[in-house]
């Protein structure tokens, strides 16, 4: 083997164990600031970083439920893009220009308790103070995303209560691209996330689910932009379900 192959090979190496130690570390800071945020334990199933582009591909996000229940999944978010400032990791902070994410579903489960799981994500009243304020929890970055166009597929109710096989209920949302801007922090999107998504069905009535932590945090410290509106059917059905 020549001198160039032998450094070809070693550059190929180099760039190759680079490209998995800078992905491996945003997968690491983001899983685990959103992780604290949600109060639950967050993957994600893969990590792209594009330095040359300012890009990251996440695929395969999954939010858990906590041990008492008995699924595990709560969010699945199968692809977020997000356009980033390279500049800000230099100053300790996640500048994302622009988010797109794609949540395909929202599994809300009681519990034979008669507790529901999402109510482990509403925020605490730390939370809220570090909300007002635009900080982040502990040592984390803070992270700042300019414009977020959301996506939310369905919310899936499983109602474990009454003992044996849930009964089930689906709710198509049916959200596209919603855009809402200026959020500080990983707090605020996870409750811009829930609310959106849980603000749509009838499970205030129908599950005696509050939903005003995550509604108070989102209104505080997100502005809407535009876009995303539920399509004339899909509300025609929601407000049928009332009065079922």
């Amino acid at each position: 083997m020549n001198k160039k192959v032998k450094f070809l090979i070693i550059v190929l190496v180099i760039l190759f164990v680079g490209s998995v130690v800078k992905n491996g570390i945003f997968q690491s800071i983001l899983g685990s600031a959103l992780s604290k945020a949600a109060h639950v334990p967050v993957r994600i199933g893969s990590t792209q970083v594009r330095f040359l582009s300012s890009g990251i591909t996440l695929k395969g996000i999954k939010v858990y439920n906590p041990r008492s229940f008995p699924e595990r999944l709560m969010v699945d978010a199968p692809l977020v893009s997000i356009s980033f400032d390279p500049a800000a990791l230099f100053k300790h902070q996640l500048h994302f220009k622009d988010m797109k994410l794609n949540v395909k579903e929202v599994v809300v489960i009681k519990n034979r308790d008669g507790n529901l799981n999402v109510n482990a994500m509403k925020p605490t009243e730390e939370d809220k103070k570090k909300s007002k304020k635009g900080e982040t929890k502990g040592q984390m970055p803070a992270l700042m995303i300019d414009r977020l166009s959301l996506t939310v597929g369905r919310v899936v109710y499983k109602d474990y209560s009454a003992g044996g096989a849930p009964s089930i209920q689906v709710f198509d949302i049916n959200i596209q691209d919603r855009v809402y801007t200026n959020i500080q922090n990983p707090t605020v999107l996870v409750s811009l996330i829930m609310s959106e998504a849980l603000a749509r069905t009838t499970l205030s009535r129908i599950a005696n689910l509050d939903i005003g932590s995550f509604t108070d945090i989102k209104d505080q410290a997100t502005n809407f932009v535009g876009g995303g509106a539920d399509t004339m059917e899909n509300t025609a059905k929601n407000i049928l379900k009332m009065f079922n």
